[in-house]
């Protein structure tokens, strides 16, 4: 088990990684490129995913990567829970956003979006900004991490692995990573993982909730005023996430952050 999770991030690095180093070369000493060798980046996004279904593929067959697209469309639970799911992100970035404002700090040049660019917005995120990624990240990944483990620890632990998979993008001029220390954008992603896998196992491991939260997320960060330019504004936007997460903890459990005794185990067996 733990074997196929190690390959898993090995493989999904080695996807995204190799899709994005022309861009990190272009921006580290080789400016004579053409801008066009950056163009494969725009499909290391899809690492994840394509290293789940590779893996998912080899130990479970065609069942197994029916299983992992149907949960894709996996609803059936609780109606409560599309509040968090689609709402939580965005209250989180008006939160940091108005703390800022009141604290008088000076933000970036931003214009407020309109409805057609948020749509747009959200869209393009979905299919090339981050919402595939859950595909790998909770749909392989986060259940192999909770067999054996508490959902607290495997959160923080995929949040790790989660968060240096962005790496190459902190050499890559013109992303968001490349104002953010490194340090500072991993201790975030752990944190937002806690979310993830609450949201996740209080579904029974829908992945279309976790698609949708890491949508929202990021259209949020990408329509807002852009508080995470300023370190002000990344310490705000980190405490109301933290605290966030800490009440989730205190309030659903370390061991599975939901109400049942274990968390979900949705994934077809693992061959041997």
């Amino acid at each position: 088990m733990l074997n196929n999770t190690w390959k898993y991030f090995l493989l999904t690095y080695a996807i995204s990684w190799l899709l994005w180093l022309p861009g990190v070369l272009r921006s580290n000493g080789f400016d004579s490129l053409p801008e066009i060798v950056g163009l494969p980046g725009m499909f290391a996004v899809f690492g994840p995913a394509i290293a789940a279904f590779i893996l998912v593929g080899r130990e479970s067959g065609r069942d197994g990567i029916v299983q992992l697209l149907h949960r894709a469309i996996k609803t059936g639970f609780s109606a409560w829970w599309w509040l968090p799911t689609l709402l939580l992100m965005p209250l989180i970035g008006l939160l940091t956003a108005g703390i800022l404002s009141l604290l008088g700090v000076e933000m970036p040049d931003w214009t407020a979006p309109t409805l057609v660019t948020a749509l747009v917005t959200a869209l393009f995120i979905l299919f090339l900004g981050g919402g595939l990624e859950e595909f790998g990240w909770r749909g392989y990944a986060l259940d192999r991490m909770q067999n054996g483990q508490n959902a607290v620890v495997a959160s923080l632990v995929l949040g790790f692995f989660w968060g240096m998979w962005h790496l190459p993008l902190f050499f890559i001029e013109g992303t968001t990573q490349e104002v953010i220390p490194l340090w500072q954008f991993i201790l975030q992603i752990m944190v937002l993982s806690v979310l993830f896998t609450w949201l996740y196992n209080n579904t029974a491991g829908s992945l279309l909730v976790a698609i949708l939260f890491h949508t929202i997320g990021n259209t949020t960060a990408a329509l807002l005023p852009p508080y995470f330019a300023i370190e002000t504004g990344r310490w705000v936007y980190f405490g109301i996430l933290l605290i966030t997460t800490l009440l989730v903890i205190a309030t659903w459990g370390w061991q599975t952050l939901s109400r049942g005794s274990t968390a979900p185990q949705p994934s077809l067996p693992e061959s041997a």
